[in-house]
C-alpha cells in the first residue's frame, strides 16, 4: 500500500496548477489501521475556468488535508493522530453500546510476562520511551512521542529493551512481546553458533 502523503504529492504531479481544463484524476485506497479501516478517495481536476479543484474524501465525507493525514497516520501513539480519530469518531461514527459493567478485579502493580528460551527464563516488561520521531504523513513537525515497549530482565538485570535507531528514527527496541521472543531466540542462536565454532578442532598448520 503508498503511503497516503505520496499519493497526495502523486495528485499535485498529476493535476498540477495551469493543466488543461479538463484534466483529472482520481484515486482511490482502503487505509487499514489499528482498530479501524477508512475509505479514501483523492481527485483533483481543472474547471471550466481553468482553476484547479482538489476533493479529499474519507469514508465518503469531504475532509481538509491536515485532518485526513491526521486521521491515517499509522502512528497510532501521537497525540495529533489520536484527537483526529476522536473528534472522527464523535462526529462520523455511531457511538458504541453500552457495556455491563465489569465485576472488580485485582490487578498486579508491575505487569510481567514470562518468556522461556532454551530453558532460560526471562521476564519481559511493559514501559514507555520517549522517541523523537516526524510524522510519517508529514502532517505536523517532529515530535517526542511517548511509545510502549518491554525490557527485558533476567534475574533481575536488564538485558535488552530501550529504543535503538531505525532509519534515523527512534523507536523501541522491543515493541511487542513477539518482538521480545524473536529478540531472544536469535541471540540463542548466535551464542549456539558461536560456541560450535569454537567447540570444532582447529585443522593444524
Amino acid at each position: 500500500m503508498a503511503i497516503l502523503v505520496d499519493l497526495i504529492w502523486e495528485l499535485s504531479n498529476r493535476v498540477p496548477h495551469g493543466a488543461p481544463t479538463g484534466t483529472r484524476w482520481q484515486f482511490h485506497q482502503r487505509v487499514d489501521l489499528p482498530g479501524a479501516t477508512h475509505q479514501v478517495s483523492l481527485t483533483a481536476r481543472i474547471n471550466h475556468k481553468g482553476r484547479r479543484v482538489e476533493q479529499l474524501l474519507c469514508d465518503g465525507v469531504r475532509v481538509e488535508r491536515t485532518m485526513l493525514l491526521e486521521l491515517t497516520c499509522p502512528e497510532i501513539e501521537c497525540p495529533h493522530a489520536r484527537a483526529a480519530r476522536l473528534q472522527w469518531d464523535r462526529y462520523h461514527r455511531r457511538p458504541p453500546p453500552p457495556r455491563p459493567p465489569e465485576p472488580p478485579r485485582v490487578f498486579r502493580l508491575i505487569e510481567e510476562h514470562s518468556l522461556v528460551v532454551d530453558r532460560q527464563q526471562y521476564t519481559a516488561r511493559p514501559a514507555r520511551f520517549s522517541c523523537y520521531m516526524a510524522c510519517p504523513n508529514g502532517a505536523h513537525d517532529s515530535m517526542v512521542i511517548q511509545k510502549t515497549g518491554y525490557d527485558l530482565f533476567e534475574q533481575g538485570t536488564c538485558v535488552a529493551g530501550g529504543v535503538v535507531d531505525v532509519y534515523g528514527v527512534m523507536r523501541p527496541r522491543l515493541p511487542t512481546l513477539q518482538a521480545a521472543d524473536a529478540f531472544l531466540r536469535t541471540g540463542h542462536l548466535v551464542a549456539h553458533a558461536v560456541l560450535g565454532a569454537l567447540r570444532r578442532p582447529q585443522a593444524p598448520t
